[in-house]
């Protein structure tokens, strides 16, 4: 009963969480299980620091279940500006999260990783060389380079007021 209700009361979060890695639903629905399942079998391990840590501990987790799968089905091609896919239309005149989720997911897979990792999750780029297996320089050079990549992203879409 007790491993129900954390599902449901994390479910949602770590939907979008996983939803900012992975692009194909299937592959978000797979990690959720995956990463459900190791929460629910490390349980025991866990150690209480604070009001937000359950979740902070359950993120990681989530968080090594998408950096796995995105190695299994693409190892990670860091550089890769030759490969970019034609861009959309713009969709709005203003900023809103989910528009702007939904460029960082045209980002290629290099690049989104680290700007999820780096940007979004808060993690150092000593930690992202840890879990991506790059130096913490090829970390701060992806990272350069998948913000002006978004920044391109951003002015064809119309966002220049955002771009500084």
């Amino acid at each position: 009963m007790s491993e129900k209700l954390l599902y449901e009361r994390y479910v949602t979060v770590m939907t979008r969480l996983c939803q900012r890695y992975l692009k194909n639903d299937a592959e978000v629905q797979d990690v959720l299980i995956d990463g459900f399942i190791k929460v629910f079998d490390k349980l025991k391990t866990f150690e209480y620091r604070g009001e937000q840590s359950l979740e902070i501990w359950i993120r990681k987790i989530m968080i090594n279940e998408c950096l796995m799968r995105l190695r299994k089905s693409n190892p990670l091609v860091l550089i890769d500006e030759e490969k970019q896919e034609e861009l959309v239309q713009p969709a709005h005149n203003g900023p809103e999260a989910k528009e702007i989720i939904r460029l960082i997911h045209l980002l290629p897979p290099g690049y989104r990783t680290i700007i999820n990792l780096y940007v979004i999750d808060g993690y150092s780029h000593k930690e992202i060389s840890h879990f991506l297996g790059i130096t913490e320089s090829a970390s701060r050079s992806q990272l350069t380079h998948a913000r002006n990549k978004l920044k391109e992203l951003l002015k064809i879409h119309g966002w220049n007021g955002m771009i500084n």
